[in-house]
């Protein structure tokens, strides 16, 4: 038995709130322009029971962020990520960048002044592939997934045929439509795509979107596989015809900067993952 509900204070910095009858985790934790809202919301659902687990898919501003926040108001959470995370969040340039990225979406939301704890990011509980975090009636298996960034991890529930999944599994942008998100591997993409969509899967949680259940869970992967492989196809089309390497990011925009895409993602956040993703679908497989 389990509940799901997405505690993020906007779109774009969603964060889902799992509670069990014996812990709580949250994955992922939002931006920081907007943390307090999100530790309100948590605390609504929590009432006076505490948050026990941040569990991280990756190390990027939207989904790290917040996690900080968490530990000022429960100090005895752990936050969990991989290896490569944890060293992530310690260098002063990725924070620096962290610390940019908020302050643009915050702008674009009227937030132009907000508490700055970036300098105190870390991971608590550093797991790697095949590792179980106990949440009482649930384990959750650790699955490395790298592809989006090297420090990708998604979480499964086997009992529960539940899977907290990662961005390297893609994006929906519209009805049948799933963004790649290969920031640094289109091989390694494809394969997580191939390695978990050999799971029983029932309940399928995307990062940024919320819960799929039943046989929407495999027809996602199916797609994020076709449409992984279909942009590849295309942008290696289009630059052997002559394109440039801004007519290629333009191509891969049209195709999925949607309007489901833009509530969830600032412009300026899909053209630096864009200009990440082109070069990965350039290189030989």
């Amino acid at each position: 038995m389990f509940t799901l509900t997405n505690v993020g204070a906007i779109a774009g910095g969603d964060a889902f709130l799992l509670v069990t009858p014996g812990k709580t985790a949250l994955l992922d934790s939002g931006f920081s322009f907007c943390a307090e809202q999100m530790l309100d919301n948590i605390g609504e659902e929590l009432g006076r029971r505490s948050l026990d687990y941040v569990l991280l898919t990756h190390s990027h501003y939207d989904h790290a962020s917040g996690s900080v926040y968490c530990r000022r108001r429960w100090p005895q959470v752990q936050v969990i990520g991989s290896a490569h995370t944890g060293l992530v969040l310690t260098k002063e340039s990725a924070r620096r960048l962290m610390r940019q990225l908020n302050d643009s979406a915050g702008g674009e939301q009227g937030v132009t002044e907000y508490e700055d704890l970036l300098s105190e990011l870390k991971i608590d509980l550093v797991v790697s592939d095949g590792d179980i975090i106990d949440l009482g009636s649930m384990k959750l298996r650790v699955l490395e997934l790298p592809g989006h960034t090297r420090c990708s991890i998604g979480f499964y529930a086997e009992k529960e045929k539940l899977l907290l999944g990662c961005e390297t599994i893609g994006v929906p942008a519209g009805t049948g439509l799933v963004m790649p998100c290969c920031l640094v591997s289109y091989a390694d993409s494809l394969q997580a795509i191939e390695r978990v969509a050999k799971l029983d899967i029932q309940f399928l949680l995307l990062p940024h979107i919320g819960l799929l259940q039943g046989d929407a869970c495999q027809q996602f992967l199916v797609d994020a596989n076709y449409w992984l492989v279909e942009t590849r196809r295309r942008v290696r089309e289009a630059n052997a015809a002559g394109k440039s390497e801004a007519d290629l990011i333009q191509l891969f925009k049209d195709l999925f900067y949607t309007e489901l895409i833009r509530q969830n993602q600032p412009e300026k956040a899909f053209d630096l993952n864009a200009s990440y993703i082109i070069p990965q679908m350039l290189k030989d497989a």
